[in-house]
């Protein structure tokens, strides 16, 4: 407070050395200014950390020139609000956890007691929200780290759906029936991205014994040369892997093509619509199931 000292002689000649007022305008001063300290250092934390996300963010791509991502789905504005957001609320925090600090100090309060009970407060407020932390955390280097972005078709826990919220604690991924996945981002383990490069359908038919494969192959490769690139989310002809297993009653046989990046699920039921209705032009049974009931007499022998 020894900033506003020098007003206190041109004070004291105005309102006489023992009126209480000539303190109260030096110390009203004194927390004004910090205030206003506070204030524009608040209000400068956005524009600054906008600023150093938008160097990032160029810096990145200059990185990432040989490599640029196959899909339009990415949100860079949901994460650059998401990371602007959290920073700004932590140094504006500490902005003016400082600023208390000082003002605390200039009133001539010592302020070792408060740095120690704030460190006792945070020790325990850590040990009661662990979880709390360790979402935000995770939070944060998920979403600087690009590892998944709004829009993307991703499996996480066994769900899979399309990425619709990245916040600082949850993620928000939603199904092929409309139904909502929530987990919190502490709580993610492995991630599959199906919109971060090109995918493979994958395509497997299974056939009796009694079929005639060489006949099966002919007209399936036949189709693969006829049907070559015409769906739009190819972006390589079929191909023909053939036979991939075998056990005592059938054969397994596998047929593959890339496509864009997520749109395999679409393309493998396209080309097994196909491949069944190849089966039933050529009379090609394809295995299936049944279940034969036998009737039987109290002594078990069947009719």
């Amino acid at each position: 407070m020894g900033m506003f000292e020098f007003m206190r002689e041109w004070l004291s000649e105005i309102f006489g050395e023992t009126s209480i007022f000539v303190n109260i305008v030096i110390v009203g001063l004194y927390i004004l200014v910090w205030v206003l300290v506070g204030i524009v250092l608040s209000l400068a934390v956005k524009p600054i950390v906008n600023r150093f996300l938008k160097l990032n963010r160029r810096i990145s791509k200059k990185m990432r020139i040989q490599r640029e991502l196959p899909f339009a789905y990415i949100d860079h504005q949901k994460r650059g609000e998401t990371i602007s957001k959290a920073l700004t609320g932590i140094f504006r925090f500490v902005i003016w956890f400082i600023v208390i600090l000082v003002v605390i100090d200039g009133l001539g309060v010592n302020i070792a007691p408060f740095l120690a009970s704030a460190g006792v407060v945070g020790i325990a407020v850590a040990f009661g929200t662990q979880a709390i932390v360790k979402d935000f955390i995770s939070g944060i280097f998920m979403i600087m780290e690009n590892t998944i972005s709004i829009g993307e078709l991703v499996q996480i826990g066994g769900f899979t759906g399309t990425v619709r919220e990245i916040g600082l604690r949850t993620i928000k991924i939603e199904g092929w029936k409309g139904d909502y996945f929530i987990i919190n981002n502490g709580s993610v383990g492995p991630i599959i991205n199906y919109s971060r490069d090109n995918t493979t359908g994958i395509i497997d038919v299974t056939l009796g014994y009694e079929v005639d494969y060489q006949l099966f192959e002919t007209k399936v490769k036949e189709f693969i040369e006829t049907f070559g690139m015409n769906d739009p989310v190819m972006v390589e002809p079929l191909k023909y892997v053939g036979m991939i297993e075998s056990d005592a009653n059938y054969i397994k046989v596998r047929i593959s093509g890339k496509t864009k990046p997520a749109e395999h699920f679409g393309f493998e039921r396209l080309i097994r619509q196909k491949i069944f209705l190849i089966c039933q032009e050529n009379n090609i049974a394809i295995p299936i199931q049944k279940i034969e009931i036998l009737s039987g007499d109290k002594n078990g022998t069947g009719n």
